[in-house]
């Protein structure tokens, strides 16, 4: 039967590199200790002077080795044995008892190396070296070293193969309440012996009812595989869709000789996923608008290592923000991520690569061409096996809609770039005939000499345009021409402009990275009430949901494009997607703080990012205005010529605005809908801090799962100080260990992992790690000896 073991414990690290490392009797006695998954760049201070430059967040890289010492309670010589390796970057080398076991190139793929017969019952050493010294290779930060789990997985000789267990809506009817569904299995025969075997699916439901069964029979030779199908028929389906992403269970089972000697069981979600040229994107055959943000792979405070709570957390805030929608950009993602997104309904593009065979210039300041350094090392070795593990690894996740064979790629201006572009293409409908694929064109009407061909674009089944506002008269007019010129085309915004900044940054400036608050948000008004009004643009990824690391400028480490910072604290364009994309609930949300000691009677400009139909605005109980708009989309006249005007808009913008002298007091916003006070909001001018706050994401986790704790400031009436940034201590006792801080300041260049950090714009994350059942006591001071501590419980590990 089938055994699949976490293999992440004990592991030793050495950021060098010598020929030996590899073989079993090297002293490694000196060697780090650390647990995976490890990203040894988040945990080194950033230097102006590394390779890694601007495009990678000034990360120290290079090569490192790991080790891993282990004993195996027995080794069945009868049984298959591999290691499952989620992601490592990048260009690693296997070796298990000094002997090179298998190799992978590229960063962000998974792959399997099998060392079936070299394991040894006692005195087994892993070893792996990770070579991420060849910079600039990636846009943007990558972490180095095994960022994601590691698994040992044993199966018998007759088994399913890796992913080989696919399930697919042939057909759903709703009038008849019953769906079709294709259930295929890709089994191996690695005995020496020819076989007859059985293979049986049961779905069942998520209440844990079993729905249907369905099985088949296959000869099957010593040494080859072979592919079986099913079509069972389930009756009322409870179909998959962001508002309820509900999720079945399939079990599938190896038998031979009426024995299982093959078990595995998936998550799926039912549900039909096309794109129309005219209704944009259909989901279980209905128009789905597309509200979606592209996101990098980079949690903060740990790096390249993310896992279930630190994303359930960022997700649970996409979610209300109303976002229904993520790009992987530019890689495959963690695992993990896609369950998540499943579990909470997003529609997501799953991305392959940032470059095929042409390299990209990754950092601005340090670059020439003599550095094409990245996944085009590999590209032509490696390109089809990549894509074909990634849509394997991927196919059952309901929440994958469309598969993304690059981004920005330079082939699209390229004479052969569209024979490249329909290779991959094949290999994505030989491997998966129910998903369409896109690439995202960054020059479909740039300037002549290096636009997009038009025969790389009729290749694709959905044309994906990024920054389609950037190209002169279409600033205005967006897909209006194209959607003239070739009126059979899917359409889909793979990247646009988002609404970004820094959080509680309310200067006026004219910076590269700054911004200005006053004008977050217009760029992306503008695109989306287009979007809004067109039902054949599928919809739209935003550059970005969350800041990420790279991308940036000396000195700074990141790039604050997200709406929602690296620490996953909401920035004020965080309301501003939610008035436009959240339909369930209501939002006023008023900037910027009120806290301008000093600047009495200056001008300030006063925003509110609201759906409520109109909103008055009070200074100090004093009536300032009322001001309103219509919703997005803007609807004329039904009944009558006035039909539409009498709610007396005052602004075609998605937000609303006033100019009001600074006093101090209290700025209160009431909102209304149908002429019903329904949400108020205020922001006030606060006291010193002289309370500090601390709330967990979750106070109960288990071992080895993280804890994410927020803190704010407090004045003396109890209100939160937003500007306040005082040092931080943090102290961390009992059952775990201390991670880092972060107050999502990208111009804060101090390592994570140091015990003190400076609040940023009144808000701060520490992070925790459970290392065993207990308390954890997680203590914070400030320089005035503002204290407060939280208590973390780490539970046993169970179900």
């Amino acid at each position: 039967m089938r055994e699949k073991i976490l293999w992440n414990d004990s592991w030793l690290f050495c950021l060098d590199d010598q020929e030996n490392m590899s073989q079993t009797d090297y002293d490694d006695k000196n060697w780090t200790r650390v647990g995976l998954p490890h990203d040894w760049s988040i945990l080194m201070p950033l230097s102006e002077t590394m390779p890694s430059g601007a495009g990678g967040g000034y990360a120290v890289c290079g090569t490192g080795w790991y080790r891993k010492h282990f004993d195996m309670n027995s080794v069945n010589q009868d049984a298959l044995y591999n290691f499952y390796f989620e992601g490592v970057y990048m260009d690693c080398t296997v070796y298990l008892n000094g002997e090179r076991v298998g190799a992978h190139g590229y960063g962000y793929g998974s792959f399997y190396v099998n060392v079936t017969g070299k394991l040894k019952e006692k005195g087994n050493v892993l070893a792996v070296r990770v070579n991420n010294s060849a910079q600039p290779n990636s846009r943007w930060y990558s972490g180095s070293g095994i960022y994601r789990d590691v698994y040992l997985e044993k199966t018998d000789r007759v088994h399913f193969d890796n992913f080989g267990i696919r399930c697919a809506a042939n057909g759903i009817f709703q009038e008849i309440g019953t769906a079709d569904l294709q259930i295929r299995s890709l089994v191996r025969n690695d005995s020496e012996n020819d076989v007859q075997i059985g293979i049986l699916h049961r779905l069942y439901d998520a209440e844990g009812n079993l729905v249907l069964s369905a099985g088949t029979a296959v000869s099957l030779e010593a040494g080859k595989q072979t592919d079986s199908m099913c079509r069972p028929k389930l009756e009322n389906p409870h179909l998959w869709t962001p508002k309820e992403p509900y999720l079945y269970t399939l079990e599938s089972l190896c038998l031979l000789d009426g024995v299982t000697v093959d078990q595995k069981r998936t998550r799926i979600g039912i549900r039909t996923a096309v794109f129309d040229s005219d209704r944009g994107f259909l989901l279980n055959g209905k128009s789905e608008k597309i509200k979606g943000v592209c996101l990098h792979h980079d949690c903060g405070i740990t790096g390249a290592v993310g896992t279930r709570e630190l994303w359930s957390r960022r997700l649970h805030l996409l979610k209300d923000m109303g976002c229904n929608g993520i790009r992987m950009s530019h890689n495959p993602p963690l695992p993990v991520l896609l369950d998540l997104c499943d579990e909470m309904g997003f529609l997501v593009m799953d991305e392959i690569y940032d470059e095929w065979m042409l390299s990209k210039n990754k950092n601005e300041n340090y670059y020439s061409e003599s550095m094409a350094f990245g996944a085009s090392q590999f590209f032509i070795r490696d390109s089809k096996n990549e894509l074909t593990a990634m849509i394997r690894r991927d196919y059952n996740h309901p929440s994958v809609i469309i598969w993304s064979i690059g981004n920005e790629i330079p082939e699209q201006s390229s004479v052969d770039g569209n024979r490249m572009a329909e290779e991959l293409q094949r290999i994505c409908h030989e491997e998966d005939s129910t998903r369409m694929v896109t690439c995202a064109c960054d020059n479909i009407m740039a300037y002549p000499d290096i636009r997009t061909r038009k025969e790389f674009e009729e290749v694709l089944d959905v044309v994906g345009y990024n920054y389609v506002g950037r190209w002169r008269e279409r600033a205005e007019t967006f897909f209006e021409e194209d959607r003239r010129r070739y009126p059979d085309r899917c359409f889909i915004g793979t990247e646009n402009p988002g609404a970004g900044g820094v959080r509680g940054d309310y200067g006026i400036r004219n910076g590269k990275m700054e911004g200005d608050y006053r004008t977050a948000a217009v760029s992306h008004e503008l695109l989306w009430r287009y979007e809004a009004s067109r039902e054949f643009v599928s919809g739209d990824f935003v550059w970005t949901g969350i800041d990420y690391l790279g991308e940036t400028e000396w000195p700074g480490r990141g790039a604050p494009f997200g709406a929602i910072d690296t620490a996953g604290f909401p920035k004020d364009t965080f309301y501003y997607y939610r008035s436009i994309w959240n339909n369930e609930d209501i939002t006023l949300h008023l900037l910027p703080h009120w806290n301008f000691r000093g600047e009495e009677g200056t001008f300030k400009t006063v925003i509110a990012y609201t759906n409520c139909q109109y909103v008055s605005l009070y200074l100090n109980d004093r009536l300032i205005s009322t001001k309103g708009y219509h919703e997005c989309p803007r609807f004329g006249a039904t009944k009558s010529w006035l039909d539409g005007r009498e709610k007396n808009p005052t602004t075609n913008d998605l937000h609303l605005s006033w100019d009001v002298p600074y006093e101090p007091g209290i700025l209160r916003a009431e909102g209304y809908m149908d002429g019903k006070l329904v949400i108020e909001k205020s922001v006030e001018t606060t006291g010193v801090p002289t309370r500090m706050v601390a709330e967990a994401w979750s106070a109960l986790i288990r071992p080895g799962e993280i804890a994410q704790i927020e803190l704010h400031m407090e004045d003396e009436k109890g209100r939160p100080v937003p500007d306040a940034e005082p040092m931080i201590e943090c102290e961390v006792s009992g059952a775990g260990e201390y991670l880092g801080m972060d107050g999502g300041n990208l111009l804060d260049l101090s390592l994570y992992r140091e015990k003190k950090r400076k609040m940023f714009a009144g808000a701060l994350l520490c992070e925790v790690r459970g290392i065993e059942p207990g308390i954890i006591t997680v203590c914070f001071q400030t320089e005035q000896n503002i204290r407060t501590k939280i208590l973390i419980e780490v539970a046993e590990t169970g179900e």
